[in-house]
């Protein structure tokens, strides 16, 4: 496999903004999703929250980052669920060629070897788009897309304030 194609949406080497919203304020999913994902040795993908509002207590923002093909989405990371207010900035590594394994946010992170077929056809059900466990990494099966979901719960939930950057390596 040659590794260093990108597409122009996609650079190799330059960062990118996969996503980014003001005061965004959604009671339900919320998805991007970009075509056009080459091959790579790894994704740096950051997602720096600036704020999440947490009036009532119990709203909880869980970011999902996904990769797609013609037809399914499956997730890649599942960032820790953001459930205090305040900036924070988590930063996830997804390795591309490789065997399809998990890393854990265990210190040191706990790895386990994947299925080399994932069931993808249905959000939400076996390893569909908003499957993998909070602080979980998926490494070794990407698609040609790459997108994220914004999964908000609690009472009320409030404006939260974020970007999700990507660097292609």
């Amino acid at each position: 496999m040659n590794y260093g194609k990108a597409s122009s949406k996609f650079p190799i080497g330059l960062p990118f903004t996969l996503g980014t919203a003001n005061n965004l304020s959604k009671s339900a999913n919320f998805n991007e999703l970009k075509a056009g994902l080459g091959d790579f040795l790894e994704l740096l993908i950051t997602l720096k929250i600036h704020s999440a509002d947490r009036a009532n207590a119990d709203e909880t923002y869980d970011f999902y980052i996904v990769s797609a093909d013609a037809r399914n989405e499956w997730d890649i990371v599942h960032f820790p669920q953001i459930a205090a207010t305040g900036a924070k900035t988590y930063v996830a590594a997804v390795r591309g060629a490789t065997i399809p394994y998990q890393v854990t946010t265990a210190a040191p992170g706990v790895s386990s070897v994947e299925s080399a077929t994932l069931k993808t056809d249905t959000a939400g059900a076996g390893n569909g788009a908003k499957t993998l466990a909070a602080g979980i990494v998926r490494h070794g099966v990407v698609g040609n897309k790459l997108g994220y979901y914004l999964v908000v719960g609690g009472t009320t939930p409030g404006p939260v304030v974020f970007s999700i950057d990507v660097l292609i390596k």
